[in-house]
């Protein structure tokens, strides 16, 4: 039986652990920082506001933001953005942020571009994320876009 158990923490650690690390995960900004390096690379910004006291937002984290999907799409054509609401009084002011989750797209010119309010699940915005990266919200709404894929 102690064989056995070294055996299976042996190849825990042999085979699991190196596959943990391979796991995509978001690279957050923080605003000035991101509104910066989105203008360097010309690349539309995920903004997303939350506070540590938002169940939703915590869900989010714990759910949606650990999606392998979601942080590939992020971090390939956004600049994604974390703002937290009670640190950060003035950009929740500047953008009438009234409730958390708050999720923000800004297109390349640091333009309001969509905003979904609330906790969203991963397959929804993947498929928001999608909508956003196409340019296809200055063309239809997202029913249409639906309809069209």
């Amino acid at each position: 039986m102690r064989l056995k158990t070294i055996l299976i923490i042996s190849l825990y650690f042999l085979i699991l652990q190196p596959l943990s690390g391979i796991c995509e995960t978001i690279d957050w900004q923080s605003y000035n920082d991101g509104i910066r390096q989105a203008r360097k690379e010309n690349k539309k910004v995920f903004l997303h506001f939350r506070t540590d006291w938002c169940g939703y937002c915590t869900k989010m984290e714990r759910h949606t933001f650990q999606d392998e999907s979601i942080a590939v799409f992020l971090n390939t054509h956004f600049i994604a953005i974390k703002v937290d609401g009670d640190k950060e009084k003035e950009l929740v002011k500047a953008y009438k942020v009234t409730g958390y989750p708050d999720n923000r797209f800004l297109d390349e010119e640091m333009e309001a571009a969509y905003r979904i309010p609330g906790f969203v699940e991963a397959p929804a915005l993947l498929f928001f994320l999608e909508y956003v990266q196409t340019d296809s919200f200055k063309k239809m709404d997202p029913m249409q876009y639906y309809k069209s894929r």
